[in-house]
């Protein structure tokens, strides 16, 4: 019996030499399904291209907002000249130095504060918020004789001299640290006046230290701290903060953050 083959598409394919319609339009489905996918994947490598370029450029963006940035910062945190001369407009908060005054110094103030003297070899005054309180650094060469306008050199220990000069009334003094720089701080108050005033600063202060070209002098109104340092770079340097009694407490810690922040140059 001669072989025979069942109907069916692999047979007609043995027979006719033709492949199967069915066949065909797999393979024709086949290869538009291939297409497509190529095509669906170089859609998507360009789209990632297009991403990957994009992230690029944006990280680019930001890494050089981050340098400008960066620079900005790093200019305010530079230590500016403090001006030599009382200026309208109060300071920009930020850090400051020094120009005349020895031995050389700077400090860091918030907003309201205010240059309100000439900066002297001798001499820094920095008023704060419409004058309220102030504070004043001064390097002691010499001091007034007590009650007059004699001068005199400055004493070695310029705190016992506070302590016992017979117009002032001290707190006990209590050891700091300022820049590295050890001192002393005390209260100090104008106990009462000479009966017969003949100072330079008038007839409501008592005249403390001569300076350059102007004075170092406390007014008996004020209440004030006052802090020493007997030996920066070998000069004797005070610096105190006050204000009027009802207003002294609140103003006291905005001053003492200033002198919190003092840095000598040579320290």
């Amino acid at each position: 019996m001669a072989r025979t083959f069942r109907d069916g598409t692999l047979g007609r394919f043995l027979f006719t030499g033709k492949a199967p319609l069915l066949r065909r339009g797999f393979r024709h489905n086949n290869e538009e399904k291939g297409r497509w996918a190529m095509t669906r994947v170089s859609n998507l490598k360009a789209r990632a291209a297009l991403l990957v370029v994009a992230l690029l450029a944006t990280l680019l963006v930001l890494a050089l907002s981050a340098c400008g940035g960066a620079g900005g910062q790093e200019e305010q945190a530079k230590a500016r000249s403090l001006p030599l001369y009382p200026t309208e407009k109060p300071l920009r908060p930020g850090e400051y130095h020094s120009v005349k005054f020895k031995p050389a110094l700077s400090f860091k103030v918030g907003k309201g504060w205010s240059n309100t003297a000439e900066e002297l070899s001798d001499f820094i005054e920095l008023g704060y918020e419409g004058q309220t309180g102030f504070i004043t650094f001064a390097n002691v060469k010499e001091v007034f004789k007590p009650g007059t306008t004699n001068v005199v050199e400055a004493p070695k220990d310029l705190v016992g001299w506070l302590q016992h000069h017979p117009y002032l009334k001290t707190s006990k003094p209590e050891p700091v640290t300022l820049g590295g720089v050890r001192g002393e701080q005390l209260e100090v108050l104008v106990d009462h006046l000479p009966k017969d005033p003949n100072g330079y600063c008038g007839s409501d202060c008592l005249d403390i230290a001569p300076l350059s070209n102007d004075e170092a002098y406390f007014r008996e109104v004020n209440k004030r701290r006052v802090i020493v340092f007997e030996d920066v770079e070998g000069d004797t340097v005070m610096i105190w903060f006050a204000a009027p009694p009802d207003e002294f407490d609140e103003f006291a810690p905005e001053a003492q953050k200033v002198i919190d922040s003092v840095k000598w140059s040579g320290s």
